[in-house]
């Protein structure tokens, strides 16, 4: 059956690679228990082929295909995603959105419109030279793709000043699961129904985003930074509060283990940074402001480290587990979600470091960012009884189960207790547009 679909791709001049080495680097996603089985010379599973299709046309073909010979389809943007979600347990096709890679660029109305497959650092290089930017940049940045930023609703440094990737958009194109085309007229703004934004966040259960209209903002041409000390977790998220009213652009707060590592401080430290034509004003009073003590330096120098990963490569071959949980939640519980999730995460077996830091700021509360490593005898059980411990503390204390990662297969049995009986029409949506259940099947729901 696989032959017979892939045969009529060829036909159709769509380029499909059924070698090894391909069906390989499409055989996961980023989470570290693949990562763990790689090492050991297993693949968490294996595709029977890869599609590369350059057009949304194409992706529609595909679809149309594998929807006659009811074979599943796993969307592959960058494939760093860490949540288990692009994974091809069943085999089937590995759609590969790395050739949608068309960029335009509207200065005049200060829009790009973006293939799916444009990898991040590329378009902001390009925006860059036309004096532009996204300021959307995750620290996957150089690895992750428009389209996945859209999949996964994703969230980049600079959110606090800029918005998450839903605030970015304008407009999108996505196929369907039977291949049909779905498109919309471009405006600012319009009221009615906004159908796009059953795609953000939908980890392509519901369709395949092809190509995405975003906002682009020009480059800042002042920016001052902040830095500061505090003594606890509390005072620094409350300083962090108060500065949400003079609007910075970035800011984070780091506990005391990730302050060590960055900063070589023993405090909690807040950084921040103030952009743009006005920001000298607004850096001034929060500088006179704040409640902590000012230092210099700090964040300048996170800003240099901020898409250094290779940690993570270092510590993996030697045994090591190592893995980051994002949650959100209101201020008024900010202190019991980060004191409750640190030391569920530190009494499990194994655990050797657990820390924290905060990534994105809201009026209403902030996103919490653990990360922990582990080196436990049987690696598979420590992260998963470290998962579960972390999201129930979250869900208890009133946080949430995910900030911006996703849900994938790794966090799918919370998902109702998440979102309740949104759930359901979840799932409703899921088996009307998907009838043959051929698109990214196991992902979000069972």
């Amino acid at each position: 059956m696989i032959g017979a679909a892939l045969d009529e791709l060829r036909a159709a001049g769509i380029e499909v690679s059924t070698a090894m080495e391909d069906k390989i680097a499409y055989c996961k996603d980023y989470n570290p228990l693949h990562l763990y089985k790689l090492l050991k010379r297993q693949t968490p599973a294996m595709p029977d082929a890869i599609a590369f299709p350059k057009t949304t046309e194409e992706v529609s073909t595909i679809l149309k295909v594998a929807n006659v010979h009811g074979i599943p389809v796993y969307i592959f943007g960058g494939a760093s995603g860490v949540i288990d979600a692009a994974t091809p347990y069943e085999g089937g096709i590995a759609l590969s959105t790395l050739a949608l890679d068309r960029i335009e660029i509207d200065a005049e109305n200060m829009l790009v419109r973006a293939g799916a497959g444009v990898v991040g650092g590329r378009l902001e290089k390009i925006l860059n030279h036309h004096g532009l930017t996204l300021r959307h940049s995750p620290q996957s940045l150089f690895c992750s793709t428009v389209g996945g930023w859209v999949a996964t609703a994703a969230s980049g440094q600079f959110s606090t000043g800029y918005g998450n990737i839903e605030n970015l958009i304008v407009s999108l194109t996505a196929v369907l699961p039977d291949g049909e085309i779905v498109t919309e007229r471009a405006a600012p703004r319009r009221a009615g129904p906004d159908l796009k934004k059953l795609f953000v966040g939908s980890e392509g259960l519901l369709g395949v985003v092809t190509e995405v209209l975003l906002k682009v903002f020009e480059i800042p041409d002042e920016t001052h930074y902040l830095s500061i000390e505090y003594d606890s977790m509390g005072e620094a998220v409350r300083g962090a509060k108060k500065l949400m009213a003079l609007k910075p652009e970035l800011m984070r707060i780091f506990d005391d283990e990730e302050s060590l590592r960055y900063f070589d401080s023993e405090k909690f430290c807040l950084i921040s940074v103030f952009e743009g034509r006005g920001s000298e004003s607004r850096f001034n009073l929060a500088r006179k402001e704040t409640s902590g003590k000012v230092v210099e330096g700090y964040a300048e120098k996170w800003l240099e480290k901020r898409f250094n990963v290779s940690d993570i490569s270092k510590i993996v071959p030697l045994g090591f587990v190592f893995d980051t949980i994002e949650v959100s939640c209101f201020w008024s519980d900010a202190e019991r979600i980060y004191s409750s999730v640190i030391d569920e995460i530190r009494n499990v077996s194994g655990t050797v470091t657990a820390s924290a830091h905060a990534s994105h700021f809201y009026e209403s509360g902030l996103c919490f960012y653990f990360t922990f490593a582990g080196l436990p005898e049987n690696i598979e059980e420590y992260y998963r009884e470290v998962w579960s411990r972390a999201i129930h503390a979250s869900l208890k204390n009133g946080g949430n189960l995910t900030h911006h990662h996703g849900i994938g297969r790794l966090r799918k049995r919370w998902l109702r207790e998440e979102i309740g009986e949104y759930a359901s029409i979840l799932g409703d949506l899921k088996s009307m547009l998907d009838r043959r259940n051929i698109l990214n099947r196991g992902v979000m729901l069972d």
